[in-house]
């Protein structure tokens, strides 16, 4: 490409000339474009704050595989506990007991799975003890989920019932509780989660057997380790793992990612057409201009090629500015929702509806460099026919018809 065809390119796109029509359209054709860069930058580092949140807080605080025993007898279960950490997967276990009850305060009534856990063993299978203070749990104390406590309207160091039926007898029996902390997690473990001592636990439940919770190295490995382990203990436990109860939740995540890139491209492929739209409206308003450089010797691969520099310029200041924009709001984005919820005292998501009660944002370098490539050749590819049409003009017609 010559110096001339980069001169009058550069001069067109940065709206030198003289001519305000030039200059509108390269600002109209860059603003389309930066707006449908941010937006799908914006929009793909939410996406990604989901995909992190899933992998490295839902999926952190929920057991990776349960062991529950099919019979109500507890069983070796310090055996059994041996006996899956030899596999090379598995990074801890931890005991727990499972139960149904009835929270009760006033005339208010909560039916709840309980979990009796100790809090030691527990926090090497997950991380509950980040968002509740399980150690002070002593006792006949518990340990609910913000979501309960609410519909319970009750907070740390208030008192309730659990109504516990009670097997082969007619009615149920209540026990006097206190609440020792209640856990803010963010996510929808907040709606339903009751913890309690593990040894309490057993004291309620003395036929339950006790089962193991896991937590993995890899977490993506739990559906292939949960099958070894049923080969082996299936007989005798029921185990269960974390795709089962939020599998169809991940892939609805990496699904939806892969639709709105395609919806958003979409955008940026609009924004682009506009580049085509504003070129053949310079190729139209320059006709004298080609003419005139046509006559004094500039050759078709001139014409072809300032054409071309100008979509080019329009096409990287657009991909750049809309890369720092769309990285500037993903970089606000949880903070402004926060407010705007604060602002209009609405909550936008809510973790009995998604799997956690905030917007996250991850932004991904390579996601970025990625949309503002794809922008700038898509840019660079549009100006191809417009350009070419330039090339193709006959001067001694086009100065004929000045």
């Amino acid at each position: 490409m010559s110096a001339v065809a980069r001169f009058i390119g550069l001069r067109y796109s940065l709206g030198g000339g003289g001519s305000q029509l030039m200059s509108f359209l390269s600002r109209l054709s860059m603003a389309g474009l930066v707006l449908g860069i941010a937006m799908l930058v914006t929009v793909l580092s939410v996406m990604n704050g989901f995909d992190r949140e899933m992998r490295e807080r839902i999926l952190a605080l929920v057991p990776h595989i349960s062991l529950a025993p099919w019979v109500t007898e507890s069983g070796d279960w310090e055996s059994l506990r041996q006996d899956v950490l030899s596999h090379d997967v598995v990074r801890a276990a931890a005991p727990y007991v499972q139960g149904n009850a009835l929270l009760v305060k006033s005339s208010r009534a909560e039916p709840v799975q309980f979990f009796g856990i100790d809090p030691a063993e527990e926090r090497r299978v997950s991380r509950l003890g980040d968002y509740a203070k399980l150690d002070v749990m002593q006792g006949q104390q518990l340990v609910l989920g913000s979501g309960v406590a609410k519909r319970l309207d009750v907070q740390a160091g208030d008192s309730l019932s659990l109504a516990l039926p009670q097997s082969g007898q007619r009615g149920v029996r209540f026990f006097r509780f206190a609440v020792a902390d209640v856990l803010h997690s963010g996510t929808e473990l907040d709606e339903q989660l009751v913890l309690m001592p593990l040894s309490e636990a057993r004291e309620l439940l003395p036929d339950q057997g006790i089962a193991l919770r896991l937590a993995l190295h890899d977490v993506f490995a739990a559906p292939r380790v949960a099958w070894e382990l049923s080969m082996l203990h299936g007989r005798d436990y029921h185990i269960s793992n974390w795709s089962q109860q939020f599998g169809n939740m991940y892939h609805a995540i990496q699904m939806s990612r892969k639709l709105v890139v395609i919806m958003l491209l979409a955008v940026v492929a609009v924004a682009v057409f506009n580049i085509v739209s504003t070129l053949v409206l310079v190729v139209n308003d320059k006709r004298g201009d080609i003419a005139i450089l046509r006559s004094q010797g500039a050759s078709r691969g001139d014409i072809l090629g300032s054409f071309m520099v100008y979509g080019a310029v329009i096409g990287l200041i657009g991909a750049l500015l809309g890369a720092a924009m769309g990285v500037l709001l993903s970089l606000g984005i949880t903070d402004i929702v926060a407010g705007i919820e604060q602002v209009f005292n609405l909550q936008l998501l809510r973790s009995d509806v998604y799997p956690i009660s905030y917007l996250p944002s991850d932004i991904r370098w390579r996601d970025v460099l990625m949309v503002a490539g794809i922008a700038f050749a898509m840019s660079v590819i549009a100006s191809l026919y417009p350009a070419w049409r330039a090339s193709r003009l006959a001067p001694a017609a086009v100065l004929r018809q000045q």
